[in-house]
C-alpha cells in the first residue's frame, strides 16, 4: 500500500512540476525554503522535494488501507491455494 501511494504520489509531483506548477512556492508555504541554487534544480528535484513534503498527507490512508489491502490478499491467496495433501 505505501509503494503504491508513494508512485502515484511522486508520479502526481512530478507531472505538476513538468507542467508549470510552481512547486517552490507550495513548498515555502509548508514550511520548506528554497533559495536560488534550488530553483535551479531539475523537475526531478523538485518533484522528489514535493514528494517528501506530501508524507504526512500519504500516512493516515496508508495506515487505514494496509491492514484492508492484507485481508484481500490473504483471502485471495486462501481461494487460488491448493492444498499439498490433496495431491
Amino acid at each position: 500500500t505505501s509503494i503504491s501511494f508513494a508512485i502515484v504520489s511522486f508520479t502526481a509531483c512530478y507531472a505538476a512540476v513538468d507542467s508549470g506548477v510552481d512547486v517552490a512556492a507550495l513548498l515555502a508555504k509548508v514550511g520548506i525554503e528554497v533559495n536560488n541554487t534550488n530553483e535551479s534544480v531539475g523537475t526531478f528535484a523538485l518533484a522528489y522535494a514535493a514528494h517528501k513534503a506530501l508524507s504526512p498527507v500519504r500516512f493516515p490512508p496508508t495506515v487505514a488501507l494496509t491492514p484492508v489491502v492484507a485481508k484481500l490478499l490473504k483471502k485471495e491467496g486462501s481461494a487460488g491455494s491448493t492444498d499439498s495433501a490433496d495431491q
